[in-house]
């Protein structure tokens, strides 16, 4: 992940208040007013150093984008190094946990909201960061699960990706865990949950893979 130190004085404060606003509510909902109020700046200065909301909306993105590449450059090595016997289990550490990393982080908690909330909203900005940042990740992702799955259906493969992103989605951006299992110990939680999401995921994905075997049987 850039660092936010990597940015200086107001462009780094835009950049940070625009995270958190994508972050609480919708894009539709957020406007350059918004983001120049949390940032304490001028609203011109959000145009000045960033252009319309959808370049915005994009370049944090971009301001994202060794964090995003480490998880495709991970899953091609997982995919080229591991064994048969390995690979499905590097393949889907290699999606996973570079985002719970992420989410440690303050500011990358916020990225993690903003994900989720464009795979849900679909507005005008999302299709495009997700071809320029996401579509490479879901095939790569794909491939190395035909590759780790060679008995495995087509459908099957699709829906593990499909089910697999839902599981990790909603990890990182849900806070009722604590209050349902009656603990504050939240940063406990948090920090125990790789092994378990892994062998949810890992299970699941060998069992629907399975169930699709056996359908077409």
């Amino acid at each position: 992940m850039s660092s936010v130190d990597d940015l200086n004085g107001k462009k780094r404060a835009i950049l940070i208040a625009a995270e958190k606003c994508f972050a609480a509510q919708s894009y539709e909902g957020v406007s350059i007013r918004d983001i120049a109020h949390e940032a304490a700046v001028p609203v011109a200065l959000v145009g000045y150093y960033f252009g319309a909301k959808n370049e915005l909306y994009h370049a944090i993105f971009e301001y994202h984008s060794s964090y995003l590449a480490e998880r495709l450059d991970k899953l091609r090595h997982a995919r080229q190094q591991a064994s048969n016997d390995t690979m499905l289990d590097a393949v889907i550490a290699a999606f996973i946990l570079p985002t719970l990393q992420l989410n440690q982080h303050p500011e990358g908690k916020y990225f993690c909201r903003m994900v989720m909330r464009g795979a849900i909203d679909q507005h005008e900005a999302s299709e495009r960061i997700y071809q320029d940042f996401y579509e490479p990740m879901a095939r790569e992702f794909i491939a190395a699960l035909r590759d780790a799955l060679p008995y495995a259906s087509a459908d099957s493969i699709c829906w593990s990706y499909q089910f697999t992103l839902g599981a990790l989605l909603h990890h990182v951006v849900d806070t009722s865990l604590p209050r349902l299992a009656a603990t504050p110990r939240a940063d406990k939680l948090n920090l125990n949950a790789a092994p378990y999401l892994l062998k949810f995921i890992s299970s699941g994905i060998r069992a629907t893979t399975d169930a699709g075997v056996a359908e077409e049987n």
